[in-house]
């Protein structure tokens, strides 16, 4: 019979080994931020007009004037301008086309915009007046609220126009702002339950329309304006303040939110910001250029900015906290006749026995071990509950969480982990994947189209402290890519406790078979975190084979590869054994290929459809060797379940 135990790895496996720990301090850069951007009015910006908010459609821009246009009726005088949505495309390397009106079938005759576009630039919301009769006395009416519509274009036009689900005529609705996946419509409202004039709030996406409003929360809105919001990738938020400490009237600043919480805003660059007012900023998702309004040159202009790489020296190689340690007791030196007992309580019930033994904390934090040594003839007790303390810190460093290995054209997701940075806020992340740092989020992805040993490095800023010193740090991480899924290593993940187990199984005829399951980059979080779950509540289901293919112990574990499958359509499965014998091909060579495809042959008769699912069997020699458990005993084969995007 052969036999195996369930592990899920989700990332990469650890190997538990003896280390020293050895606390070791980031070294960070400091430097006086500067002025890095270079800012210039547009040319259709024209100075006499206001042109504010811009957001980009269609390879060009859309943005808010009060520039005439005598296609509609409109009712202004010199206190009272109305406000329009035009459209300007890129011509050239740096002209525009002259701004023309973006859509009759959205005007009205009172104030519309700012806008903002879904994805495909088939979705528009934006700001206008809620009442829009063709009356005077609505012009100077402060009782004609603005509201957020939305449209839809279709064959050409602009259609199906539409109130906001929670627009309310007594308050303010405005500055509607889509986050790129569409699943986030922020916007700025005076609505009753703030924290003060003008308040940031967003909607989330559900199935069945929009949720309901939920305020920003203290940490982003003041007691003043907060309004023109931006939303970029990853989940950052530009938006401008009259409330928060800048340089006077308006500024822009940007919030981020990390774990589900939006961190204080951060001021952004003097370049951009000024004394006179700053808003309705757009940036590509990388802050590397963009645009935004100001009125520096009296009018409400908009300007382009652009910003050179930023560049970061010195970059440390993370380590890894390994908790492992071999443990001996110095104090008692017993006479060689004594044949002593050394138990070793580690708490939560784990106890280990033998002068020497080894043992895996589970993190950083304080630990008790107590030690208890009897005579093994007598039974009396020669050392009594003798104690020692354990300190245990994790390492101060970034960290770059990702695989360490991968396959090519797959997507690899890598995440900015900070490890005990106390007092440092981290304002930005940077990321080189070989081409130059660039700005991005704390998590980004990327795919890599050849073999080959790549570096990461991640660079960050931290929020200027009381002089204005702004801290770099940067680590590098080394990734191994590979061109298919075989090529990679087979013997991580293997622990110590499992090592006990198989230990304390003994030879007894049993081959031993790791299980291992994979979850690819490519599958998302919350996917792969549903997965995560349905297994851990499965207990431990075994595979078993014997000679002649599945042994009924086999089900529960197959029953819920095939559970995942069906709850999960969008995946296909690949499925590997490994069979090897003392590091040699064994003799019986056809067995994996036949147990693979009985695996087969169970998962459709699950009604898994068999274009996703593929199976193979392999009797081949793997470096290193196989891992010896002890002297006589070592593991035989090794299963992967590797699940990807069909």
């Amino acid at each position: 019979m052969v036999q195996g135990s369930f592990e899920i790895i989700f990332s990469k496996g650890k190997h538990l080994t003896l280390v020293i720990i050895i606390l070791l301090f980031l070294q960070v850069e400091s430097f006086p931020q500067s002025d890095g951007y270079i800012v210039n009015p547009v040319t259709f910006s024209s100075g006499l007009s206001n042109e504010f908010s811009p957001v980009f459609y269609k390879g060009g821009i859309v943005f808010c004037s009060d520039e005439r246009d005598n296609s509609l009726a409109s009712y202004m005088d010199d206190k009272n301008s109305l406000f329009k949505i035009f459209y300007v495309m890129k011509k050239g390397n740096s002209g525009w086309t002259q701004p023309k009106l973006l859509s009759r079938e959205i005007s009205t005759t009172f104030n519309d915009g700012p806008a903002t576009f879904n994805g495909t630039c088939d979705t528009i919301y934006y700001s206008r007046n809620n009442s829009v009769e063709n009356s005077l006395r609505n012009i100077y009416d402060t009782l004609n609220k603005l509201g957020i519509y939305s449209a839809e274009f279709i064959d050409g036009k602009w259609v199906n126009i539409r109130p906001f689900k929670y627009n309310d005529t007594r308050y303010n609705y405005s500055t509607p702002s889509l986050a790129p996946d569409g699943k986030r419509l922020y916007f700025s409202s005076d609505m009753p339950g703030g924290y003060g004039k003008m308040d940031l709030y967003y909607c989330q996406r559900r199935a069945d329309g929009w949720d309901e409003p939920v305020n920003m929360g203290p940490s982003v809105n003041t007691r003043g304006n907060e309004n023109f919001p931006f939303a970029c990738n990853f989940d950052r938020l530009y938006f401008a303040s009259d409330g928060l400490k800048g340089f006077g009237g308006k500024d822009l600043f940007y919030t981020q939110q990390i774990n589900g919480e939006w961190i204080n805003p951060v001021h952004l660059d003097s370049a951009i910001n000024s004394p006179a007012d700053d808003f309705g900023i757009v940036t590509d998702s990388t802050f590397d250029k963009g645009f935004f309004s100001s009125n520096r040159r009296k009018t409400d202009d908009i300007f382009s900015f652009s910003s050179p790489p930023v560049q970061f020296s010195g970059c440390d190689t993370m380590r890894e906290n390994f908790y492992c340690f071999t443990l001996y007791d110095e104090k008692q030196q017993l006479i060689d006749t004594i044949r002593a007992i050394y138990k070793w309580d580690f708490g939560n019930g784990i106890i280990r026995t033998g002068k020497e033994v080894k043992h895996c904390f589970p993190g950083p934090g304080r630990y008790t071990v107590r030690l208890t040594i009897t005579d093994e003839l007598t039974g009396d007790t020669i050392t009594n509950q003798a104690e020692y303390k354990v300190d245990l810190e994790n390492i101060r460093q970034a960290y770059v969480k990702s695989l360490e290995e991968c396959v090519v054209n797959r997507p690899v997701s890598f995440e900015g982990v900070i490890s005990d940075l106390k007092g440092e806020e981290i304002t930005d992340f940077y990321w080189d994947l070989g081409d130059g740092f660039r700005p991005g989020g704390p998590k980004i992805s990327t795919t890599f189209t050849k073999k080959g040993d790549y570096i990461i490095r991640l660079g960050l800023l931290t929020q200027k402290d009381s002089l204005g010193v702004v801290s770099r740090i940067c680590v590098i991480k080394k990734i191994v890519v590979h061109n298919n899924c075989h090529e990679l290593p087979l013997w991580k993940g293997i622990s110590e406790d499992i090592w006990d187990a198989v230990n304390e199984k003994g030879n007894g005829g049993i081959k031993l078979f790791r299980t291992r399951l994979y979850l690819m980059d490519d599958i998302p979080g919350q996917q792969r975190s549903r997965i995560e779950r349905s297994f851990s509540s499965s207990g431990n289901p075994v595979l078993t084979f014997d000679n002649y293919g599945i042994r009924s112990g086999s089900y529960a574990l197959l029953d819920e590869i095939a559970g995942i499958l069906t709850g999960n359509p969008d995946l296909k499965l690949d499925l590997d054994i490994h069979y090897l014998k003392d590091g040699l091909m064994h003799k019986s060579a056809l067995l994996p290929d036949i147990w693979a495809q009985e695996l087969l042959v169970y998962l459709k008769g699950r009604d898994i459809d068999a274009d996703r699912l593929h199976a193979t069997g392999f009797s081949s020699f793997y470096k290193p060797v196989m891992p010896y458990v002890s002297e006589n005993k070592m593991i035989d084969g090794l299963i992967d379940f590797v699940f990807t995007k069909k």
